[in-house]
């Protein structure tokens, strides 16, 4: 029988991990979005099937992300920001890695919420102010935690989530990036 922590089964993680370890080919993944442009800065993003291995995975659905800005941005604030859903997929991606990794070193974690902020000069994005960047100077953030474990267990494991974080892993590093621009 396989014990679950954190929501995660230990006994599918473990074969996981060995299954990568065996073919590490098997942990090569490319994801797609499909982004539709509405009006103004509304969007509608579907993003469905991902590639695994060299095959497609099928997740039988797919999901959808709206995006726009606030009013005080020149959007109808029908939607999160696209700077916004980027925070947010950080701190899903950090949380996930609590449980994942809290999972594999036997630290269950009991209740996890974490707030994040990003700060941005607008600037840059209106092509003003030489040496502004146009994205986020900063993001920064406070993760809180119930667990029965040590605080040292508990700062290891806040490492480890951050380090091995895709998207935190994105943010920190440059990305390349290629967008070819077709006709229809």
């Amino acid at each position: 029988m396989s014990t679950t922590v954190n929501g995660i089964n230990v006994g599918d993680l473990n074969s996981t991990i060995s299954a990568v370890k065996e073919n590490p080919a098997a942990a090569r993944c490319t994801f797609r979005t499909h982004t539709v442009w509405g009006k103004g800065f509304q969007n509608q993003a579907v993003i469905g099937d991902y590639d695994q291995a060299g095959a497609r995975v099928s997740r039988g659905r797919t999901f959808q992300l709206s995006g726009d800005h606030p009013k005080g941005l020149l959007g109808q604030n029908t939607a999160p920001a696209a700077v916004e859903a980027l925070i947010a997929a950080a701190g899903a991606c950090i949380a996930g890695g609590w449980a994942t990794f809290g999972a594999a070193m036997n630290i269950p974690v009991e209740a996890l919420e974490i707030d994040l902020e990003g700060d941005i000069d607008l600037q840059g994005f209106m092509g003003l102010g030489d040496g502004v960047r146009p994205g986020l100077e900063r993001i920064r953030g406070k993760i809180y935690v119930k667990s029965p474990a040590t605080d040292e267990q508990l700062q290891q494991l806040k490492e480890t989530a951050e380090k091995l974080s895709p998207v935190v892993d994105s943010l920190r590093l440059p990305v390349q990036t290629e967008l070819v621009r077709m006709k229809r």
